[in-house]
């Protein structure tokens, strides 16, 4: 019997996929509709209709303007009336911050058929197999698959890893390094929380920390999938092309990955160290909340990235967003916390590393760092474990804990937010 699941893990397994199977399953459905008709969902659509896919409509909020895909005709999302049970939905809207959330909405509209079409790019496009070497240029700009979070470039990057280290691997799929808590927008549903840092809280950490974190945090785990460079907004370091470079030193990584709001103008002198091919700028789409100005910086950041020859991506508008969750601590057990750490989509592959320490997640690292709490058993202090054999038990017994005191301020992503990039101040302090 075909396990979806199961098709997952092969197609993430960085192996030649043998697709017979799920290509069987999809046509096993009268209707088949692709939710997100933009790269993704155009390419994973294309390679359907080669494998004798029929597919009936296209999904996507922009349906008035794009019409037809693949000479698919393009409706607005759940605009039709097939029997739910006999149709099966792709959902090829890639952004890892609203992808749950996207098919919780299709589960709740009565759609249980559900394919992560994501994961099937893995399995049926995906030209990187295990012994390739990964490079941003052929993975990211076709704009088709933009793996900020890649299971199957994790897995990759992992079998070519043979570097002994003390102990049981370490082997991430994403981790996050925080450069910065200073940005030139004021976007109400940040998921780092930027517009609540107070003003003594907003500063590029220096050339010199981002360093040390580097070859203390790199050297202590075995591989990881991809690592985000984040802000704030990164262009604000005056430093970003030395520590671009720096990142270069470490071979035990798949990509690099820079995203930026694009409307900050960059310098020319701070693309000099973006050489390596696994390097990647990933442009953001504010435009929809931008001045005049700001929009000409950004066709111009774009032209200068291009002139330079960095791979990069071009956002396009979120359908939706979600609110991150507010930050105050709950009235909650410790059964609540292990319940949260059990059922979190996101650790350990969430991991933030700023300023010598190694957070579990965006909200342990933001309250720590706005002096809202202190929570050592929630991060992992890089200084005090000169030892890497020891500074790696530390790491494994942070992922492993069964609950954070975190996890007693968490009460998930909220409610539709909107469309992403909103700008204005929301409270995440007060009940």
């Amino acid at each position: 019997m075909f396990s979806i699941e199961k098709y997952y893990e092969q197609a993430n397994s960085g192996d030649k996929v043998d697709n017979t199977q799920v290509i069987n399953y999809i046509k096993s459905f009268e209707h088949v509709v692709l939710w997100g008709a933009s790269y993704l969902g155009e390419a994973v659509g294309k390679r359907l209709q080669e494998f004798g896919v029929h597919i009936d409509f296209y999904w996507d909020i922009r349906a008035d303007e794009l019409v037809e895909v693949n000479n698919v005709k393009v409706l607005m999302p759940f605009e039709c009336d097939f029997d739910k049970d006999k149709t099966l939905v792709i959902h090829c809207i890639g952004n890892h911050v609203i992808i749950l959330n996207l098919i919780a909405e299709l589960k709740r509209n009565g759609f249980n058929n559900i394919i992560r079409g994501d994961y099937l790019y893995s399995g049926i496009l995906c030209k990187f197999c295990n012994g390739d070497v990964l490079t941003a240029e052929r993975c990211w700009t076709s704009m088709h698959c933009r793996p900020v979070i890649c299971e199957r470039a994790a897995s990759i990057i992992k079998k070519q890893n043979n570097e002994t280290k003390a102990g049981d691997r370490i082997d991430l799929i994403y981790i996050v390094y925080v450069i910065n808590s200073i940005c030139n927008l004021s976007c109400k549903y940040c998921v780092q929380y930027i517009n609540n840092y107070p003003h003594d809280a907003r500063y590029n950490v220096s050339y010199e920390q981002v360093c040390k974190d580097i070859d203390a945090f790199l050297d202590t785990i075995d591989t990881a999938g991809t690592i985000s460079m984040m802000g704030g907004e990164t262009f604000l370091h005056p430093d970003i092309s030395k520590i671009v470079e720096k990142f270069a030193t470490k071979k035990n990584y798949g990509f690099l990955s820079v995203p930026t709001n694009g409307l900050h103008p960059i310098k020319p002198n701070q693309l000099e160290g973006f050489k390596d091919p696994r390097v990647v700028i990933n442009f953001g789409y504010y435009l929809h909340v931008a001045t005049e100005q700001q929009k000409e910086n950004y066709y111009k950041n774009i032209e200068l990235v291009k002139s330079y020859g960095i791979p990069h991506t071009i956002g396009l508008q979120m359908p939706t967003w979600t609110t991150p969750s507010t930050l105050y601590k709950l009235d909650v057990d410790e059964a609540y916390m292990k319940h949260k750490k059990q059922n979190c989509p996101m650790p350990p592959r969430d991991l933030q590393v700023k300023n010598g320490k190694v957070h579990i997640c965006d909200m342990s690292l933001a309250m720590h760092n706005m002096g809202l709490v202190d929570y050592p058993q929630d991060y992992l202090d890089l200084s005090s474990y000169p030892d890497i054999e020891e500074r790696r038990n530390q790491l494994r017994a942070l992922i492993d804990r069964e609950y954070y005191l975190t996890c007693g301020h968490c009460n998930g992503c909220g409610k539709d937010a909107g469309t992403g990039g909103i700008q204005g101040v929301r409270d995440v302090f007060k009940p």
